[in-house]
């Protein structure tokens, strides 16, 4: 899995998208903070930030090899179904 995983460039994690959302949320955070903290402010900086954590995380799972597992599942059942209407005629 790591040999086929390409390498990325340092400023291509800077520009990623999860990134620039956890830059977003901390901002929300302290100009909450810093205008006499404003709740709303403050929670939906939060917010972005457990976000943007969660897009990382789910970015990094390997969908492939879900997939792939998926389609094995699904044509093992097929299989079995198929095999189940021959009996019955």
């Amino acid at each position: 899995m790591a040999e086929t995983k390409e390498k990325q460039s340092v400023v291509d994690l800077i520009f990623s998208a999860p990134f620039l959302l956890g830059l977003v949320g901390v901002g929300c955070m302290v100009y909450g903070v810093a205008d006499g903290f404003r709740v709303m402010q403050f929670f939906f900086g939060v917010c972005i930030v457990i976000g943007s954590v969660l897009l990382h995380l789910i970015r990094k799972k390997d969908w492939d090899a879900h997939w792939a597992a998926m389609d094995q599942a699904r044509e093992a059942h097929e299989k079995r179904a198929a095999e189940e209407a021959e009996k019955k005629k």
